[in-house]
């Protein structure tokens, strides 16, 4: 049985684990990866944790330096430290490890916008050179800031981007399943403001694994019904 301090052995994995292995722990990190969030928006974000878990989790990893709290009153967030943006690669692992797992909820219309955007901009690393550069990138309610170097991507919340990308639901689900830039223009669910070579080249990069290339009749056949339910909405 493990002791409830943690794991008692002298092993990295072991020590990993006792900062960021409880549950709920890692989704926080993975929440925040593409900029702060408030206490409401983490709270909504991870659908499902009693606000007592999360509250506890938040503790721990500020203990343990993976975030912080910046600013004051309503503007207070929660964002990772240098510590918490190195979990990078661990969250593209896993997520590519999981893929295979996945099954899809009941209305896929449901899933938070930043999820599907947070495991796409995570697993496109390494990036090309030619997307190199600072992209507002815009899905919905969603809109981080990120800027591609070196193969890697990092969050840059406080940046003057130099590339807009607007994608609308469909447009990441198309890139979610392999669609080219150039092909969900065409569709009208992506715009581009600035650089288009360098805007295309950062969106081809990005595809979701290929196990949830099974999942296609499935994922469009709730887009289908889900636009169905909001013309009919609308008709009454």
């Amino acid at each position: 049985m493990a002791s409830p301090v943690g794991y008692q052995t002298f092993c990295p994995v072991g020590a990993a684990l006792n900062v960021v292995g409880e549950r709920w722990a890692l989704l926080i990190v993975r929440d925040l990866f593409l900029g702060p969030r408030r206490y409401s928006e983490l709270l909504r974000g991870l659908g499902g944790i009693p606000t007592d878990i999360l509250a506890a989790r938040l503790r721990t990893l500020q203990e343990h330096g993976i975030l912080r709290q910046a600013g004051e009153g309503r503007a207070q967030r929660y964002e990772l430290t240098e510590s918490g943006q190195a979990l990078g690669p661990v969250l593209r692992e896993l997520g590519r490890w999981g893929a295979d797992r996945l099954r899809l909820p009941a209305d896929p219309a449901e899933v938070p916008t930043r999820v599907p955007l947070t495991s796409l901009l995570l697993g496109g690393a390494p990036y090309p050179r030619q997307a190199n550069g600072e992209y507002e990138v815009r899905v919905g309610e969603e809109t981080v800031r990120v800027e591609v170097d070196a193969g890697q991507i990092h969050a840059t919340p406080d940046s003057e981007p130099d590339i807009t990308i607007e994608l609308t639901r469909p447009g990441m689900r198309a890139l979610i399943l392999g669609a080219r830039a150039s092909d969900i223009e065409k569709t009208g669910n992506v715009s581009i403001q600035g650089n288009r070579r360098s805007a295309h080249a950062f969106l081809n990069t990005l595809t979701g694994p290929p196990g949830l290339a099974g999942l296609r009749q499935q994922l469009e056949a709730a887009a289908a019904a889900h636009k169905a339910d909001v013309i009919d909405e609308s008709a009454g």
